[in-house]
């Protein structure tokens, strides 16, 4: 059974409330302030929805990811000084 787009946003409001305490108006006006795109990159999602992203320690939002990007801060177990060096490495 496929869904129309109403009952895809039905669910995807529903998963939004429930994972990351925000509504999909929320999730909207978070991409507003972002430009329509990746708060790192920029880039506009062109299939699916930008990922949440969030403090595990504290559960607050931060803001929406690509998937990319969402993963490599994952990958940095989302630890700033990771980052940092791992950005100082690249300018080398």
């Amino acid at each position: 059974m496929k869904l129309d787009r109403a009952a895809k946003n039905k669910v995807a409001s529903a998963n939004l409330q429930r994972k990351y305490g925000i509504t999909l108006a929320d999730y909207d006006r978070m991409l507003k302030k972002q430009h329509g795109g990746c708060a790192i990159c920029g880039r506009a999602p062109k299939t699916r929805r930008l990922d949440i992203d969030h403090d595990h320690k504290t559960g607050k939002v931060r803001g929406a990811l690509c998937h990319r990007c969402n993963r490599g801060l994952a990958w940095y177990s989302d630890s700033p000084a990771l980052l940092r060096s791992a950005a100082k490495y690249l300018s080398k």
